[in-house]
């Protein structure tokens, strides 16, 4: 049987069987279901992605979307500067014991949440869609810059 953070809803449970319909979980997903335990903002938003309905792809090889879409979403109401999103995309990455590598994984820019915010399912002219489920990205300007948030 998987194993799932005490905490999580069966909701999360049936995301990661969807995901992983061989019946066995990937080193990735235990790793970020143990820092999830252990109290990982991102991991733990992850969870919360899932549990919205958010199909998110579990791979170590294209993990940049993973991780920054983590990142901004444990965020919270706070949001994330977008000067802030790229080191922090790098810093879950590399916790995660995971090599981000090629332009887009590990893009000098915070392309995967202009993506999402762009290209999410709730919007009927994306191209290329990213599905969040029922979270919803978007940003806002301030006066300090750009903030991006996701709510799950």
């Amino acid at each position: 049987m998987l194993r799932v953070a005490l905490s999580a809803p069966s909701s999360i449970l049936l995301a990661i069987r969807r995901q992983f319909s061989r019946g066995h979980m990937s080193p990735l997903l235990e790793t970020i279901e143990e820092h999830s335990r252990n109290g990982c903002a991102p991991s733990k938003a992850l969870l919360a992605l899932w549990s919205a309905g958010a199909d998110l792809r579990v791979s170590p090889r294209k993990a940049g979307r993973l991780c920054e879409l983590a990142v901004v979403a444990a965020a919270g109401k706070a949001g994330m500067l977008e000067s802030e999103i790229v080191a922090a995309r790098r810093a879950y990455a590399a916790s995660l014991g995971v090599t981000l590598s090629g332009a887009i994984s590990n893009a000098d820019e915070p392309v995967h949440i202009h993506h999402a915010v762009s290209n999410s399912n709730h919007n009927p002219n994306a191209s290329n869609r990213i599905n969040l489920g029922r979270a919803r990205a978007y940003k806002e300007r301030r006066e300090e810059g750009d903030y991006f948030f996701i709510d799950t």
